[in-house]
């Protein structure tokens, strides 16, 4: 059977509140949707300047910066930037620092 309309998913404001995050940051997060069996998330995140590592990624995250800017560090130490109107694909097994450089603003979804 295929979907109808019915079955799409509006992402719009009142689906969700923005929740304060505690991993060692200002920041926090807006989860759009997420799929019933965890399986993919869609959300909308933002932070203020500074620092914070992370263990290995167990999924992979499109995410794209719409204000602000952010580095990436990964744990050999190589180092790349991304601002306003950029995206990227982090990959699953991806462990480093996570850098706000300039208050910022990234949409993602997560794909498990």
């Amino acid at each position: 059977m295929s979907k109808t309309v019915s079955d799409i998913i509006a992402l719009e404001a009142g689906l969700a509140q923005f929740q304060k995050l505690d991993y060692g940051m200002d920041e926090s997060d807006w989860r759009a949707a997420s799929g019933k069996n965890a399986g993919y998330a869609v959300g909308l995140w933002e932070g203020q300047p500074g620092e914070v590592d992370f263990p290995a990624m167990p999924y992979d995250e499109a995410c794209w910066i719409t204000t602000g800017r952010i580095a990436l560090v990964d744990e050999q130490g190589g180092r790349r930037e991304f601002g306003a109107g950029q995206g990227y694909l982090l990959p699953k097994g991806f462990a480093g620092r996570w850098i706000t450089l300039e208050a910022a603003q990234k949409f993602y979804v997560v794909l498990e």
